[in-house]
């Protein structure tokens, strides 16, 4: 089985700090880092900081994911330093979209959907339901 590689990186200002948060498989998880997990199956589920299942190609309920995120972004301000990661499967759909809704909570401008693919992977969020999803997000 080939090694799992991390998809891309991010940087977010969150409290006037720069915050590198790293994406892809779960089972990637730099190490040391603060994960979020959003895979179910991921091997290394038990690293997890924080956790949210969200099915594959699915979206998850708005404030589940509104808790989790806004955990992340506590840690986020108090930690700005600490290596950050968010994975699901493939680490493009549900990341994608995780990695969108935080972005949105942060404060950044314009379209998520747009700033995570120019900022983190151009296929991120892979689906009209995901993007639909995120554009709808409220923070």
């Amino acid at each position: 089985m080939p090694a799992l590689r991390l998809r891309g990186a991010a940087t977010l200002v969150v409290a006037g700090q720069g915050v590198r948060i790293s994406g892809g498989p779960f089972d990637a998880l730099p190490p040391g880092a603060n994960g979020l997990c959003l895979e179910a199956g991921a091997a290394r589920i038990g690293e997890a900081r924080w956790r949210l299942d969200i099915p594959d190609y699915q979206v998850p309920e708005p404030e589940a994911l509104r808790l989790v995120l806004g955990s992340m972004l506590v840690a986020m301000t108090t930690a700005p330093d600490a290596a950050y990661h968010i994975g699901c499967l493939a680490g493009l759909g549900r990341t994608g979209l995780a990695l969108a809704c935080l972005a949105r909570m942060s404060g950044i401008a314009g379209d998520p959907v747009l700033w995570v693919r120019a900022n983190y992977h151009p296929k991120a969020v892979e689906n009209p339901a995901q993007e639909a999803f995120v554009r709808g997000f409220t923070a």
